[in-house]
């Protein structure tokens, strides 16, 4: 049985972190409900019988009695090198547990980092280390935290794939993320979270996962009668503008370059870009994307470039975004608080505004919008950008890993999309109510089907 869930906070005056971890202590069994008795908190008798006839009633009586093992995959693997010195590969023959080493570590590309100290690993290769820790464990209860985080495209569906396969019919499989993609590919039901962060959090009873997705994104339970959003999220069709607008924008060429770093070299084909048009660029970690962005924003030098310089647009623009950027991204609640203070997520959409209010701009190049910020938050994020791209009819290159806020940004996509799902062996189709991309379960009859016709990106459902 999969869980996955979005944005889970607790009734306290702790602050998010903190309430994170307290969540996951609560499943662990380190940590007893309290059912909202904060001055007289409620025994493990009173715990059970208050779940009485649910599925936690059986899990916490197992947790309790059985002594159930418990793995957690926690959320910030950043800071796992604080707690735990060593190479890759010795800590990874050190778990007594399931004879799937060689396997796992090809699945997530750990292979060639074995040999490597943790304190050396970048922030993506700690996540699929963490993950594969957790993996090769024997254990009643996996928990996974924000999988998904730090990880792109293939690397997410890879970890996903590795999660699936620990289910088994008598242990239980929770995972918290935020990508609703790699949700639909992952789990078998969903609960969907609502609340305020901060302030308090209400779980739903599972769904199917169709449903779950739709109820998450409507904000509306019907099983409840019960609305937690005012408006429902929903990434409305673009308008495509006419062959005789797209003429009329001034256009860009960027030449042939080669670019080598160490041992890494990386070799980018001519191409062009016009006004109002956003650029999407997809691929795994470690390929040059951030690299073909430097080059551009001229903080990189290529070794070689065939041609002319890049010919970047030069224009003066003033334009007031308020209610265009600020007020969506809620950054007036933020306005009197210290950067110090913010959390990881508030500090990206700080970041974010930061870049699309900086005047004069000839081309707004933005790495990863979607990092550090839950579902909802992308979606906005994403009318965010699209929108203002649009109306300053100014040229951005964006490098992002999550797919429902690529496939929504990019202007140029059919082609592309196609070709970058073939090579990971995936289909995707488009919802037609909220026009977001969900992928296929591999070998399902939509997979079988898709693949068969060559169409890996269906538009129309």
């Amino acid at each position: 049985m999969v869980f996955l869930d979005f944005d889970f906070t607790f009734k306290s005056s702790q602050k998010p972190n903190q309430l994170n971890r307290k969540r996951w202590r609560i499943r662990t069994g380190h940590t007893k409900p309290n059912l909202g008795r904060l001055n007289n908190p409620p025994d493990w008798r009173e715990v059970l019988d208050h779940f009485k006839g649910t599925e936690l009633q059986g899990y916490f009586t197992h947790l309790r009695v059985e002594g159930l093992k418990v793995v957690n995959k926690p959320q910030w693997v950043q800071r796992i090198p604080k707690v735990v010195q060593g190479n890759v590969g010795q800590l990874l023959s050190q778990v007594d547990a399931r004879d799937m080493k060689q396997e796992l570590a090809a699945d997530l590309d750990l292979i060639q980092i074995m040999d490597r100290d943790l304190k050396s690993l970048s922030a993506g290769e700690l996540q699929r280390f963490a993950i594969a820790f957790a993996a090769l464990q024997n254990a009643d209860v996996y928990l996974f935290d924000e999988p998904s985080s730090l990880l792109d495209v293939k690397q997410r569906l890879k970890a996903a794939q590795v999660i699936r396969s620990l289910v088994r019919p008598k242990n239980y499989v929770i995972v918290a993320d935020h990508d609703l993609c790699v949700l639909e590919y992952l789990s078998d039901f969903v609960c969907c979270l609502y609340g305020r962060p901060g302030k308090y959090g209400v779980a739903t009873l599972p769904f199917s996962v169709r449903e779950g997705i739709d109820i998450f994104l409507a904000g509306f339970i019907p099983t409840e009668n019960l609305r937690f959003r005012d408006e429902p999220l929903k990434l409305a069709e673009t308008p495509q503008e006419s062959a005789e607008e797209i003429e009329t924008r001034a256009s860009y060429k960027y030449p042939t370059m080669t670019m080598t770093r160490g041992n890494f070299r990386l070799k980018v084909l001519e191409g062009e870009f016009t006004d109002s048009q956003i650029i999407v660029l997809l691929g795994e970690n470690g390929t040059g994307k951030t690299t073909f962005i430097d080059i551009l924003a001229g903080f990189l030098k290529p070794d070689s470039v065939e041609g002319s310089d890049v010919e970047i647009p030069k224009f003066k623009f003033s334009y007031k975004f308020i209610s265009d950027v600020m007020e969506p991204l809620l950054i007036k609640e933020l306005m009197d608080k210290k950067l110090l203070d913010l959390s990881v997520g508030e500090l990206h959409k700080v970041a974010l505004t930061v870049c699309l209010g900086r005047r004069p701009v000839d081309i707004y190049l933005i790495d990863e919008p979607s990092s550090y910020l839950d579902s909802e938050q992308c979606i906005v994020v994403s009318k965010v950008i699209k929108r203002f791209i649009r109306r300053i009819k100014k040229p951005a290159f964006v490098v992002e890993h999550d797919f429902i806020m690529a496939t929504y940004l990019a202007d140029r996509l059919l082609t592309g999309m196609n070709l970058f799902l073939s090579r990971l062996d995936l289909t995707c189709r488009r919802d037609p109510t909220n026009f977001l991309p969900r992928f296929n379960k591999l070998e399902s009859t939509e997979d079988r089907e898709q693949k068969s016709t060559g169409c890996h990106y269906y538009l129309d459902d």
